[in-house]
């Protein structure tokens, strides 16, 4: 079965964002939209509902380390799924997400043994040294998830938070994205058929 959804991340509460994310929905027809954090930028669960309910499809999601603790209730309220270290299924196809930046052991280690034979990986965080150098060519991402990726071997990891460095990248058999910031009108799509993956930037 072939499954098709946007990617998300990095909306910073930008209203303008929706206009992109429209567009993208009635060019491309996906099935659902995995949102990456940033909902919000240290906004209200407020804004966060009111951008949920006009993205035109399902969301599945996490938080980012600029979404207060109570943004959380915002994917209860509009009817999302908040995947924060849960695993969903999507048209037989495996998710598991992990909010914010700075991942205390306590949860790496939660992430790591729930996350074993999982399809996707969606984190706000992106892995170390993989899409993740800010505009200072420093590495920000997540050491702690490297080797959870290694023993684990997902298909395809999905991130944000680093806005300066959105790309796609491949290694060792696993599809890495960084759509860009939502806030900034990017986006990614990513259609999985027959256990191939296509992904690209829109």
């Amino acid at each position: 079965m072939a499954t098709k959804f946007l990617v998300i991340s990095d909306i910073h509460g930008s209203k303008r964002s929706l206009n992109k994310i429209n567009a993208a929905y009635h060019k491309y027809e996906p099935d659902f939209s995995v949102l990456c954090g940033d909902i919000t930028h240290f906004g209200k669960k407020k804004i966060a509902v009111e951008i949920l309910e006009k993205i035109p499809t399902d969301v599945i999601g996490v938080l980012g380390n600029c979404d207060p603790g109570q943004i959380e209730q915002a994917y209860g309220e509009t009817g999302e799924e908040y995947i924060e270290l849960k695993i969903t299924e999507k048209d037989d196809v495996t998710f598991i997400g992990l909010s914010g930046s700075n991942y205390s052991e306590e949860k790496v280690q939660t992430f790591a043994e729930r996350s074993e034979g999982i399809d996707v990986f969606v984190s706000h965080q992106p892995v170390y040294g993989i899409l993740d150098e800010n505009s200072k060519g420093k590495h920000i991402g997540s050491e702690k998830l490297l080797p959870i990726i290694k023993k684990n071997e997902p298909k395809l990891v999905l991130s944000g938070h680093v806005h300066e460095d959105k790309g796609i990248v491949e290694k060792k058999g696993t599809v890495y994205m960084n759509p860009g910031p939502a806030a900034d009108d990017n986006l990614g799509l990513v259609k999985i058929e027959d256990e191939k993956i296509n992904a690209k930037l829109i």
